[in-house]
């Protein structure tokens, strides 16, 4: 391999949007736009004739190779110093030109659902207002497309490319990894790539190899059985996929409950099962289910309403709801997911017994009508009048068809590496950042040692050292528990948490900025921050605080127990009010009663006049706890607890 000026001789075909000449091919990550890491020797691969030359000219340097007997190529670049923007070129029996690249800093980013989530579906916030002034043409996207494969991919089947953000085209993008890589720019002044590879409601199982998943006790034996049978694989995706295109037909166009008649007053309802609002799926024997149900209630008026304005408020939560109101169609919501306010055609509502039906389809088992301690309400502007819809409801999900459950062929072990990671590797990266484990909550222990297998499958195949792995702790979920419980949630932070013992790892705790009902958080800018505060430690070797309080040790003195921690930064302090929340501590008999907390010498005093004999302190365990302990840099401590006692139910 030789580094040389390129001389210049004559362009034979010139294809600025493509990766692929007659006979030249380059991986299909490669396009214009795309940033190459600087400080490394980035390589580049791809595929011509059998025995030919191959030459990449960029940024000033000239790099060539030769193709082995199966035309196979891969060069690696001379070091390169941040800049652009280049022309990229690579010459052999074809010419091929990308534009507008540059030399930078590149992160991949993948997991679930929470690292997929686009700027486009919400972040809580005017995005125009927050970028405007930011350097956006400065960050790139190239988001990995969908795909399974039961044998490892050595490239992207379906075709994507580099995407220059925008206020327009930053809608597609991750949100966090967005966020994060704004942070980035600011920061070194350099142009950002993002690679993202994600998919929603996967397992971390999925996105590692089968050559380290099978080095694991848990997976050893269980390697789908198609694994290796490319043929049969396909055709059971193809399956599953005809399955999802089924049920979204069959939901879109079914009639059964209208032809049935359950919107109107005279129905009987009288076998349908009963619930109390507000309406979950997860509140019933129907969580985790897939499928259209019909909610009816009956609403009853003392004094006539005439043709005044009325409004129905309540929050809905489905992947689809239309809302009838004695018979008539008053509002039909796509991805309903907040609180509504819809208005009432006047003369609908009426003196007497009146009939509320929703017609909800759900999926991931998420299906919801009003609020714990927030009912729909009716309301009557103009005499200000509230009528609660509260009590007792009625549902039923046999009227309509029944549908395919969850196809989940996307969570079958290695089928996301092979996909979607591998095609992408050893394309040149600065690090990772990954926000997953929704999906492996149930199995915190299990978890404890996929995640370091995670780190060690990629840095493995990356072949980048101890390439910087940060990761997003799981936020605060579901309802708040007014009694210390076990928590699966918890289980799977403290897994998280541990990882934090292998080098080059850090990891962001949000476990104060999640949503009680929303798995989605739509604060991604703070997670963002502190992730790239991460970063900045991890991969840029600044000497900062980027972690709140991280549990160290214990002590018992008497019936208290101190506890010591690491990052501490300037020092403990309490986030809100005077008061130390979510600390419980337990004696023998392993219960868990709610404790006293001081700081002492930036060490934790927990304490309680039930326990006299403390044996362990519990932090922040919970699915939704309210702890506020945090460093005087305003980041929170992670959830921790100083015993190893198993959940009962926990395998």
């Amino acid at each position: 391999m030789k580094h040389y000026l390129l001389p210049i001789f004559k362009i034979i075909i010139i294809l600025p949007a493509y990766v692929q000449g007659q006979n030249l091919q380059l991986a299909p990550i490669f396009g214009n736009h795309m940033v190459i890491q600087e400080g490394i020797n980035a390589p580049v691969w791809g595929k011509s004739k059998p025995g030919s030359i191959v030459k990449v000219d960029f940024a000033g340097y000239a790099t060539s190779t030769k193709t082995n007997d199966d035309g196979n190529w891969m060069l690696r670049m001379p070091i390169l110093s941040a800049g652009g923007p280049y022309v990229f070129k690579v010459y052999g029996i074809d010419t091929i030109i990308f534009h507008d690249v540059m030399v930078g800093e590149v992160w991949f980013a993948s997991g679930q659902s929470n690292m997929e989530w686009t700027v486009g579906k919400g972040v809580g916030f005017n995005v125009d207002s927050l970028i405007s002034g930011d350097n956006v043409s400065a960050i790139r996207f190239f988001n990995v497309p969908k795909k399974t494969s039961p044998v490892p991919l050595k490239e992207i089947t379906a075709r994507s490319e580099w995407i220059v953000s925008s206020s327009k085209t930053i809608t597609d993008f991750s949100a966090l990894a967005y966020f994060f890589s704004r942070e980035l720019n600011k920061y070194t002044g350099r142009a950002i790539g993002i690679i993202c590879a994600a998919w929603g409601a996967t397992n971390i199982e999925a996105w590692i190899s089968q050559e380290l998943l099978e080095t694991h006790v848990d997976f050893n034996k269980k390697i789908f059985p198609v694994i290796l049978d490319t043929f049969s694989w396909n055709s059971y995706v193809r399956n599953c996929l005809k399955s999802e295109q089924d049920r979204e037909v069959i939901a879109s166009t079914s009639r059964k409950g209208l032809e049935a008649g359950v919107i109107k007053l005279q129905y009987d309802d009288t076998n349908w099962e009963k619930c109390t609002e507000p309406f979950s799926l997860e509140s019933t024997e129907l969580n985790g289910y897939w499928g259209i149900l019909w909610l009816r209630k009956t609403i009853s008026l003392k004094y006539p309403i005439g043709n005044q304005k009325v409004q129905l408020i309540t929050e809905l939560v489905a992947r689809d709801a239309i809302i009838y109101l004695n018979g008539k169609k008053i509002k039909h919501l796509v991805n309903p997911e907040k609180t509504y306010i819809i208005d009432i055609p006047a003369g609908t509502l009426k003196k007497g017994d009146n009939i509320l039906a929703i017609r909800l389809y759900a999926n991931w088992g998420v299906a919801r009508v009003g609020k714990k301690g927030q009912p729909p309400f009716i309301i009557l502007p103009d005499r200000n009048v509230k009528i609660s819809i509260d009590g007792e409801w009625k549902y039923n999900y046999t009227i309509e068809p029944h549908v395919a459950q969850w196809q989940d062929y996307y969570n079958k072990p290695s089928v996301l590496f092979n996909g979607m990671v591998n095609p992408i590797i050893p394309y040149g990266i600065k690090g990772v950042i990954w926000y997953q484990g929704e999906n492996n909550a149930g199995n915190g222990y299990q978890y404890r040692s996929l995640l370091p297998l995670l780190f060690e499958d990629w840095r493995i195949r990356w072949q980048l050292g101890y390439l910087p792995f940060l990761y997003v702790q799981l936020p605060n979920y579901k309802e708040k528990n007014n009694e210390p419980v076990e928590s699966e949630w918890a289980e799977l932070r403290e897994a998280q948490l541990m990882a934090l013992k292998y080098p080059r790892t850090g990891m962001a705790v949000t476990i104060d900025i999640g949503e009680a009902d929303n798995i989605h958080p739509k604060n991604k800018l703070e997670v963002a921050r502190r992730l790239a505060l991460l970063a900045l430690k991890h991969a840029y070797n600044e000497n900062i605080i980027s972690s709140g309080p991280i549990y160290k040790d214990y002590k018992i003195e008497g019936n208290k127990i101190r506890i010591s921690f690491t990052e501490v930064g300037s020092g403990l302090a309490i986030r809100g009010c005077d008061t130390l929340k979510g600390f419980a501590i337990a004696g023998a008999d392993r219960i868990f009663n709610w404790a006293k907390a001081t700081i002492e010498n930036n060490e934790i005093v927990v304490y309680s006049s039930v326990v006299q004999l403390p044996q362990s302190v519990r932090y922040s365990w919970a699915d939704n706890p309210d702890g506020n302990l945090i460093n005087k840099e305003g980041l929170p401590a992670s959830p921790f607890r100083t015993d190893d006692w198993k959940n009962p139910i926990q395998k």
